[in-house]
């Protein structure tokens, strides 16, 4: 191959994104602008992202799903154990 056919190559994938950059921005700067113009887009925005976080919160807060599960398998079986015990007990 020589240097001008790779050039040209390059060119043409270089041109190619730069055309996607700009209807990626165009895309963006549409959805921005009705968003701004519309304040039920606003407040949904603002609600889902406060739900987010309150989720964030709470998962960072209680820990994971696993850790949990392991929590709550440790008791049921504590619980499980002494009722075992207390039955023995009884004559």
């Amino acid at each position: 191959m020589n240097v001008h056919q790779l050039r040209r190559w390059s060119d043409r994938v270089d041109g190619g994104l730069r055309s996607t950059g700009e209807v990626a921005r165009n895309g963006f700067n549409t959805v921005y602008n009705k968003a701004m113009n519309s304040p039920r887009a606003t407040a949904a925005v603002m609600l889902g992202t406060g739900v987010a976080a309150a989720l964030l919160w709470l998962a960072n807060r209680n820990g994971t799903f696993a850790a949990q599960h392991a929590k709550t398998l440790g008791r049921a079986r504590r619980e499980r154990l002494s009722s075992r015990k207390s039955r023995s007990a009884k004559p």
